[in-house]
């Protein structure tokens, strides 16, 4: 799945347009609202156990935080690219909501088996009509195993791999936790994927 804006705008009108946002140009914060927040809320959706409400929420919550960051000047392009920018923001912003709602109640994240690329990296590759139906069927089974998984740590860590791409140094970082204990984690998920697949009668593919 492609992750591209319906306006593809490029990394250089998106800094145009940061910088106008920094001058409180409110029309420019709406350009780039509507174009990021399709595949923000893509990312929210997934790792908030498709939950629209939360995710929803997530987003709105990494938008107000682009907007007081550019109203405070904060954001320095020479520095790194907007899109790189946004992309850390929304990511930290969404794990903190993962980590809120489970201090509020249990819950469960759901994800979407992916290479190690981040979504955002894939290419439209446009397959055809069964091809469309085939990778459906596969992630909705996937995506129930997934509800099954019993450790919330172990999923997070998993997505972190499998869903954006992050090195297991980063995933360290990021969890605060030892590398080590982060491989353990994606491992036991994936060996409980497996177990949760097998008993349904669905064979595991490595």
């Amino acid at each position: 799945m492609a992750r591209k804006s319906k306006n593809k705008l490029s990394a250089t009108e998106d800094t145009y347009l940061a910088t106008q946002v920094k001058q409180g140009n409110k029309a420019a914060f709406r350009q780039l609202f509507e174009k990021h927040y399709e595949w923000i809320y893509s990312k929210a959706y997934r790792m908030l156990k498709y939950h629209h409400q939360d995710a929803e929420e997530a987003c709105l919550d990494v938008f107000t935080k682009v907007w007081q960051t550019l109203q405070d000047d904060k954001w320095d392009p020479k520095k790194g690219s907007f899109w790189a920018w946004l992309n850390k923001l929304a990511f930290n912003t969404i794990v903190d909501a993962v980590r809120k709602r489970k201090r509020i109640r249990e819950s469960v994240l759901t994800f979407e088996e992916q290479d190690d690329s981040p979504l955002n990296e894939f290419e439209d590759v446009r397959p055809g009509p069964d091809q469309h139906i085939i990778a459906q069927e596969a992630q909705e089974i996937l995506e129930m195993a997934l509800e099954q998984v019993t450790k919330p740590n172990h999923r997070i860590a998993w997505i972190l791999r499998h869903l954006e791409g992050c090195s297991i140094a980063e995933i360290s970082r990021i969890l605060n936790k030892k590398e080590g204990t982060v491989k353990i984690w994606i491992y036991r998920c994936t060996q409980e994927l497996r177990q949760i697949l097998i008993n349904k009668g669905i064979t595991w593919l490595q």
